[in-house]
C-alpha cells in the first residue's frame, strides 16, 4: 500500500508503493517489480531509494534468545532525483535472493518466519521513510526432496528458525551473517533420537547438508551429506534409514 512521505515544507508530501511482479518464489531466483512514486502537492528532494531483503533471526542475549530484523542483501533502485507535484514514476528493479535465503512457505507448529522486502528511503529536509512487503519463499527441490524422504521415514518438519551466526558444513560455510534449522520431531515419539536438525547450505551446483541427530541419552550425532546433480535420482529414504538407523 502507498506509504506517504512528509513534504519539507510540510504539505501535499508524495506517496510510495513497491509493487511485486512474483513474492513468490525460492531462493536464488529473481525478484522483480518497480516502485511507484506519486508526487504530492510541492515539489519534494528524495537522496536515495534502496530495497533491503530481510528476515528475522534469533541471537543470545544475556540467558535468552531475541529475536530481531537481519538484512540479507540490498539493492539502490534510485540515485538522487526531484519528484515534481503531481508526477508520477515507476521504477523497476531486479533482485536475484540469494542462495540461501529462508524458506517460510513450509506448514510447520513453529512461529511464522517472516522475509521481507524493506523500501528505504532518505528524504531531503524530511523524515525518512519505509515500506514493508511480504515474500513467500518456497523450498528448492533439494530442500523439497530430503523433507519428503525424511517425512516418509516418521520425521516431519516441526519447525524452523534463523540463527545470527555462521553455519559450517564440511568445508563450506554459510555467507549471509544468519543460516536456518528445520528441526524435525518423530511422529509417535522415537526411544533413541530426541530430534533431528538440517542445515542446508548451497555452493555451486551442490547442496550441502548437516544433519544433527539429538540423542536422548547424550552422544549427539552429525552427519554431512552432499546433493550433488544427481539428487533427484537417489533413493535418499534408504539412504537415511541406512546412516542414520532409522
Amino acid at each position: 500500500m502507498f506509504k506517504k512521505l512528509l513534504a519539507s515544507i510540510g504539505v501535499g508530501g508524495a506517496k510510495i508503493d513497491t509493487r511485486l511482479d512474483n513474492p513468490r518464489l525460492r531462493p536464488g531466483e529473481v525478484l522483480s517489480g518497480h516502485v511507484l512514486v506519486q508526487g504530492g502537492n510541492a515539489d519534494q528532494d528524495i537522496e536515495k531509494i534502496e530495497l533491503v531483503l530481510m528476515t528475522e533471526a534469533e541471537q543470545e542475549a544475556g540467558d535468552h534468545e531475541a529475536r530481531g530484523a537481519i538484512a540479507l542483501g540490498v539493492i539502490r533502485v534510485a540515485e538522487r532525483f526531484t519528484i515534481r507535484a503531481g508526477e508520477t514514476r515507476q521504477l523497476p528493479f531486479q533482485l536475484q535472493l540469494p542462495a540461501e535465503t529462508p524458506v517460510n512457505a513450509l506448514p510447520h507448529y513453529g512461529r511464522a518466519l517472516p522475509v521481507w522486502i524493506h523500501t528505504d528511503l532518505a528524504i531531503a529536509a524530511a523524515v525518512d521513510a519505509n515500506d514493508r512487503d511480504l515474500l513467500e519463499i518456497h523450498p528448492t527441490a533439494q530442500i523439497a526432496t530430503l523433507l519428503a524422504a525424511f517425512e516418509q521415514l516418521g520425521w516431519p518438519l516441526y519447525s524452523t528458525d534463523v540463527e545470527v551466526g555462521t553455519a559450517r558444513v564440511g568445508n563450506v560455510m554459510s555467507t549471509l551473517g544468519c543460516y536456518q534449522e528445520f528441526e524435525l520431531k518423530p511422529r509417535g515419539g522415537n526411544f533413541r533420537i530426541q530430534e533431528i536438525e538440517l542445515t542446508f547450505i548451497p555452493y555451486g551446483h551442490d547442496t550441502h547438508v548437516l544433519v544433527e541427530v539429538d540423542s536422548r541419552f547424550g552422544g549427539d550425532g552429525y552427519l554431512v551429506l552432499q546433493m550433488g546433480a544427481d539428487f533427484a535420482s537417489r533413493d535418499w529414504v534408504a539412504e537415511l534409514r541406512q546412516r542414520l538407523a532409522l
